[in-house]
């Protein structure tokens, strides 16, 4: 055991190693999703990114399909609950149940 202290590893303070292909995918990223000046075939002027572009060229149901599999990288997925919702005693009746309720928070007072 190492009575809390660390061993091995890196000395503190010293830097990750480069990593070139994450800094061009980075760099990359970049400059496909900044927006820039562009014009049109007709000559009209916009602002759009390289993927506003390519989002556009796809068909309605592309454009949801592929913005749906984005939004799982910027939203947490719920969780399903599974509950069990039998009852047991199913003779009281609902008043003899609130009856029951009255009694013990009487009791409990």
């Amino acid at each position: 055991m190492a009575l809390g202290r660390k061993t091995g590893g890196r000395v503190a303070g010293t830097p990750n190693k480069k990593n070139p292909l994450k800094g061009y995918l980075r760099t990359h990223s970049i400059e496909y999703f900044t927006a820039r000046p562009r014009t049109d075939e007709h000559g009209n002027s916009f602002i759009a990114s390289d993927f506003d572009l390519d989002l556009a060229e796809l068909s309605p149901v592309d454009r949801v399909t592929a913005e749906l599999k984005l939004l799982k990288f910027h939203t947490p997925e719920m969780k399903s609950v599974d509950m069990d919702m039998t009852v047991d005693d199913t003779s009281k009746t609902i008043a003899d149940r609130l009856s029951q309720l009255v009694d013990d928070d009487s009791s409990a007072s």
